[in-house]
């Protein structure tokens, strides 16, 4: 699972780890991946995460790609490789970024909004395009006007993505759709439900699912 475009072709979710701390990551995760998500985004804003990483990608192996988010300069790319992240999940367009991952071989799912935005992170070099906060300014609406002009760059709508989203980002022409809230919920808090988690994840490969189906 090294193409991180291949993987999110053929998965279309990634779960975003974000949280106070890193706690409750790898619990989280084990029912991530149990309930058939591959994809992971462990947060860099999150105190621990980089061994949180570390512990993930061990733990999980090659049954599922481990990546850093909110990577915003290139010491963040240097901290995210060391723990072994398999891509880099950035909020902006940063060259520097950019250029650093090139320099350690690293895909980046580059985040950016508007048209000029997508277009100079794709043109820089982003193995993907995050459109985000996609939510807040028109959801899947949105999504299908900026990819008509921009129909070769892989798009993967983030911020404010629910169930209910899922197979309309997806027939809309999103690569895949990455998720924290509406499907982590309190899972990440030290008392937070795993169970619950379970069953939305469930409900979001099930979307996925559909949507491929469909395709097929």
């Amino acid at each position: 699972m090294k193409d991180i475009r291949a993987a999110l072709a053929e998965h279309r979710l990634v779960a975003i780890l974000r949280a106070a701390d890193a706690g409750r990551f790898a619990d989280a995760a084990m029912v991530l991946h149990a309930a058939g998500i591959r994809l992971l985004e462990a947060t860099l804003t999150t105190p621990g995460a980089p061994a949180a990483i570390t512990a993930l990608r061990l733990a999980l192996g090659e049954d599922a790609l481990v990546g850093a988010g909110s990577v915003r300069e290139p010491s963040d790319v240097d901290v995210a490789v060391d723990a072994g992240a398999a891509y880099l999940i950035t909020p902006t367009v940063n060259p520097a970024v950019l250029e650093r991952a090139a320099e350690l071989d690293t895909p980046v799912i580059c985040g950016a909004l508007t048209p000029t935005e997508i277009d100079q992170a794709w043109r820089l070099g982003a193995a993907a395009v995050k459109v985000f906060p996609v939510a807040a300014v028109g959801g899947v609406a949105y999504l299908r006007a900026v990819r008509a002009p921009l129909p070769d760059v892989p798009l993967v709508p983030t911020g404010g993505v629910h169930l209910a989203d899922v197979e309309s980002y997806l027939r809309s022409g999103a690569i895949a759709v990455a998720a924290a809230t509406p499907l982590l919920g309190d899972a990440l808090s030290p008392s937070g439900s795993l169970p619950d988690l379970a069953a939305r994840a469930g409900e979001f490969v099930a979307a996925a699912a559909r949507f491929k189906t469909a395709k097929a």
